[in-house]
């Protein structure tokens, strides 16, 4: 572990003072914050960036076109509805989040948040997604929203800063995010740790996989999630 570093101070005062009894079993245990050097750490596969504020994992295309829900989950969620899956745990990006000062947007399901003014408002937290490859020696770096589409909508520019940490909710004092593997939904859903707010983000029957801006079928790829 690393005592000295600030990051790793910030983690044993705040997140796993959060964490105990919500998210994680008194019994479980952290995993170690390794200092990679010039401001980064790694923290059980995820690249925690300080410096600039982002978050980096490793991904599979999981499907490049049909109707999607998701665009990214855990490989033991629901893969038939999502763009990418990971390995790596829902609860440990949140907590990535976390230690990077972000703040989950934990009130955006009530009632009230569907004003669309208030939807407005929320535009300046949302994080900036990039999904980063190699393709024969170079590197493609697209923007998540330029990877599906709504097919009602398809020849309108996607809106911009629509991706929203809203955090998951807990069930019983079960993280449901980690219970379902949930972690970002184009569709929607309470138990994912980020959400579209984009307008009609609430159809389930809108959304496609756009095959010319996607990698190709199980490529290895990054995903980069920048902090407003």
């Amino acid at each position: 572990m690393i005592s000295n570093s600030p990051l790793h101070v910030f983690l044993l005062g705040f997140v796993i003072a959060h964490f105990y009894g919500t998210i994680l079993k008194a019994n479980e245990n952290w995993p170690e914050i390794q200092k990679l050097g010039n401001g980064l750490y790694d923290f059980d596969g995820i690249t925690i960036d300080q410096k600039n504020r982002k978050i980096e994992f490793p991904m599979i295309c999981n499907q490049q076109s049909g109707l999607i829900e998701y665009g990214i989950v855990h490989e033991n969620g629901k893969i038939h509805e999502s763009l990418f899956r990971t390995k790596i745990r829902p609860q440990m990006i949140h907590a990535s989040l976390l230690l990077l000062k972000a703040k989950a947007y934990e009130h955006y399901f009530e009632q009230s948040v569907e004003n669309n003014s208030t939807k407005l408002n929320l535009h300046n937290q949302c994080l900036k997604i990039e999904i980063v490859w190699d393709a024969n020696g170079t590197t493609q770096n697209v923007d998540l929203r330029e990877m599906y589409y709504n097919h009602n909508e398809q020849n309108q520019k996607p809106e911009e800063a629509i991706f929203l940490f809203t955090g998951s909710r807990m069930i019983e004092k079960t993280f449901m995010a980690e219970h379902t593997g949930s972690i970002l939904g184009v569709y929607v859903d309470p138990d994912a740790i980020i959400n579209s707010i984009e307008t009609n983000s609430d159809n389930d029957d809108l959304w496609l996989g756009r095959k010319s801006s996607m990698p190709p079928l199980e490529n290895k790829v990054t995903c980069v999630l920048h902090l407003p």
